[in-house]
């Protein structure tokens, strides 16, 4: 046991007598040295002007060089601080006495991406600042990366269109913030894509579900064409149909409004699948309907103007805006199959109320039970009547010599009374719809389908591009 003891305290004695340069070695030995690409966290023990200088947790301190630096935007690196933590990652595993060289604009790319991988699986949506453009699209910063929108991408721009006009659009985003979706992170090919076409697309389907009907909003005008106006609702477009303008008959919206223009409309259909909110504003002014049927009865005597013209009769509008309709039995003072041949578009006439149907909207006339000196005195009235009235497109007919045509059929009114309508072929309410709406509506549908539609084609065949 004594010769043990003895041992033992030899050794101990040797191992005080180690020279300083294994000590040094044992205290300056990295057990697990940090791999090239290595994410550190660290801490900052000082911060020059081409260097800072961390604590990662080694036996050797990390240096981030200053080439690394200016890398680094202008804003973070002043708002760093001696004691902050941040993360870096390693530039080269270091060998024997070499600096242990880390990079703060790496780790901050890296960290990037992994932020753009989740935006992309998450779907978020976010709005990046247009800093650049080529011929392929629009260069956006996404901190401390650079991501693209190709021109597909970008929901003014239209296939087929031609390279000047799709420079000029370009150029009109630059320093612009745009809606975005992450839609392609490749961070060992550096390809991080972003669609401000996706993300238009679906904000408008949540602006569209926001829409309820009957809800009534005051907005403006940004686009008049021959069937209507579509009015901003905040992200989506809204289309006032132009029957739905005004409760009279509006041929042409252009002569009423302007885009600019503030309206007020009510919102009467929402259409999720097709992306559509159908407007009225006719459905916020008084009813004229509900004033007709106060000022007027069956059997008053009306002027108005013809609007049509028609196999069964010929429509006409009263000074109310409304409309009714005479009757192929009905038009002049003797029995025609064409009602063209008594009366044309345009045409002033007096008509005789022979019923309102207020519940349905319906005004039947007749131009046949007007009698003929109230004929002669209403033609006599008139602002031309001294000229003549125009007749055909321009040629002017006399007043005496239609008196006197309607003179000649007196006689045979007076011995034959009109007959029964009710023989007659009259149309149904179910024709009337079909021949004179539905006709007009069914037109309407097909342009503004066209116009409403050519965001969504354009997207499929780019779709189909890519």
């Amino acid at each position: 046991m004594e010769h043990q003891g003895e041992n033992q305290s030899r050794e101990e004695d040797s191992s005080m007598e180690q020279p300083g340069w294994f000590k040094d070695f044992v205290d300056h030995y990295d057990v697990d040295k940090p791999q090239q690409g290595e994410i550190l966290k660290g801490t900052i023990l000082s911060i020059q002007e081409s260097s800072i200088l961390l604590d990662v947790g080694f036996k050797r301190d990390a240096i981030i060089p200053g080439q690394d630096l200016e890398k680094v935007d202008q804003e973070i690196r002043q708002g760093l601080a001696v004691g902050d933590e941040i993360f870096v990652s390693v530039l080269r595993t270091p060998l024997g006495d070499d600096d242990l060289l880390v990079s703060l604009h790496k780790a901050l790319s890296k960290k990037t991406w992994i932020k753009a991988e989740e935006l992309a699986q998450g779907g978020e949506l976010i709005e990046l600042e247009v800093v650049d453009q080529n011929r392929g699209g629009l260069l956006v910063a996404y901190e401390t990366l650079r991501g693209f929108i190709p021109n597909s991408h970008i929901p003014s721009i239209r296939r087929g269109m031609s390279a000047q006009k799709t420079g000029e659009i370009k150029s009109g985003l630059m320093g612009k913030l745009l809606p975005v979706k992450a839609i392609e992170v490749d961070q060992k090919e550096g390809r991080l894509v972003f669609s401000a076409r996706v993300a238009q697309k679906d904000q408008k389907q949540k602006r569209l579900k926001e829409i309820e009907v009957g809800t009534v909003i005051k907005s403006r005008v940004v686009n008049v064409v021959d069937f209507g106006l579509f009015v901003d609702l905040e992200g989506v477009d809204g289309l006032v149909h132009k029957s739905e303008i005004d409760w009279f008959r509006v041929n042409k919206p252009a002569k009423l409004f302007k885009a600019g223009d503030e309206i007020e409309v009510k919102v009467v259909g929402v259409d999720l699948e097709k992306e559509r909110v159908s407007l009225s504003r006719k459905a916020l002014l008084p009813n004229p309907w509900h004033e007709l049927v106060e000022k007027y009865n069956e059997g008053d005597l009306v002027d108005g103007k013809v609007i049509s013209v028609l196999d069964f009769g010929a429509f006409v509008e009263l000074k109310e805006g409304l409309q009714g309709l005479v009757h192929v039995s009905e038009v002049g003072y003797e029995n025609i199959e064409d009602p063209k041949s008594a009366v044309r578009k345009g045409d002033l006439v007096l008509v005789r109320i022979m019923g309102i149907d207020p519940g349905r909207e319906r005004v039947s006339l007749s131009m046949r039970r007007v009698p003929v000196s109230e004929q002669m005195d209403w033609m006599m009235n008139l602002e031309d009547a001294q000229e003549g009235l125009l007749v055909d497109g321009g040629e002017a007919e006399p007043i005496a010599e239609i008196i006197e045509e309607i003179e000649e059929v007196q006689e045979d009114i007076d011995k034959k009374p009109v007959g029964d309508e009710g023989d007659l072929d009259k149309p149904d309410d179910k024709e009337l719809e079909s021949l004179v709406t539905d006709q007009e509506e069914s037109s309407v549908e097909e342009s503004s389908k066209g116009n409403l539609n050519e965001e969504t084609s354009s997207e499929d065949g780019e779709s189909k591009e890519k």
